[in-house]
């Protein structure tokens, strides 16, 4: 029998892919077949790991290195995130359930503080065994929401480490943009 492709060969794999590609657009288009290995086995994140948060989803870090970091993120029915940018490229495997996603296109040019005009791209289900990509500045906008009755366990991939790093929160019906910070995770 054929051994399970694992978090540990995940790593290995994308050490290698960002060691030699700085592109993130390569570095996606190379590392998403990967990670949708991965995501087909529902045991490539630890059963402590696939917990909702005391108070709001849940958020681990299951790896960081120094180009990328890889971490379990857990939202429980009704969880989710307002439009946000990432400022880095990203991968998003759900690995349990399923999240709608809302994929955004901005369409003011930045310049004018606390204003952001946004247009809905697509209104997308993703179920177990997707994978959704980011890559800046262009295609790094989404909103993230659990509509199911269950939790969803998902496995994010980005080029930075995203706890209390300052990014943007889209208000869509104020056409209005600001400064926010994910929390740190609750194993670290």
């Amino acid at each position: 029998m054929a051994q399970e492709y694992s978090l540990q060969s995940f790593i290995r794999d994308l050490d290698d892919i960002t060691g030699a590609e700085s592109s993130p657009a390569k570095i996606v288009a190379a590392a998403k077949p990967l990670l949708v290995k991965l995501v087909q086995h529902p045991d490539c994140v630890e059963p402590k790991f696939k917990q909702r948060g005391a108070t709001e989803y849940g958020r681990y870090m299951l790896h960081r290195a120094p180009r990328f970091n890889v971490t379990a993120v857990v939202w429980g029915p009704g969880d989710g995130a307002k439009a946000h940018n990432h400022d880095t490229w990203g991968l998003v495997g759900v690995v349990e359930n399923e999240i709608q996603e809302t994929r955004f296109r901005r369409l003011d040019d930045g310049s004018e503080a606390g204003y952001a005009k946004l247009e809905v791209k697509n209104i997308l289900k993703n179920s177990a065994g997707m994978v959704s990509c980011l890559v800046p500045p262009d295609d790094d906008i989404h909103e993230m929401q659990n509509v199911s009755g269950r939790n969803t366990v998902e496995i994010h991939v980005y080029g930075k480490d995203l706890a209390e790093m300052p990014r943007l929160r889209f208000d869509i019906a104020n056409d209005s943009v600001k400064t926010f910070a994910s929390p740190k995770y609750q194993n670290c």
